[in-house]
């Protein structure tokens, strides 16, 4: 693997474990909503909101999983396009994963699911 920062890897691996999370909790909260209160209008937004949520989960998630991959064959180095798009996934995933566990929690209050 192109060498990187024991750092970056950290974040990263830690950032796919909190998207798995993510993904695991909106799909757990739909469930609840789905059983405890049937296909509404209203539960249908919020289950359209939590689908959202998962989708970009696993886009960034399938994103990192990309990226370390690529970065793994190239030797001795990454291309710096390569690495800046790594933290630019960085940066982005982190306000994505803030926003979607905002998200998840907002329509647990929704339906009194805390």
């Amino acid at each position: 693997m192109a060498p990187l920062p024991d750092e970056t890897t950290t974040i990263v691996l830690n950032l796919q474990r909190r998207l798995l999370k993510i993904i695991n909790q909106a799909t757990a909260t739909g469930f609840i909503i789905l059983e405890q209160y049937g296909e509404t209008e209203t539960t249908l937004i919020a289950l359209e909101d939590l689908q959202n949520v998962k989708e970009r989960a696993n886009t960034y998630y399938s994103r990192f999983y990309t990226l370390l991959l690529r970065i793994a064959e190239f030797q001795p180095i990454a291309p710096t396009a390569m690495l800046e798009l790594l933290e630019r996934a960085i940066d982005e995933s982190q306000a994505t994963a803030d926003a979607s566990e905002a998200t998840i929690q907002e329509e647990k209050r929704n339906f009194n699911l805390l």
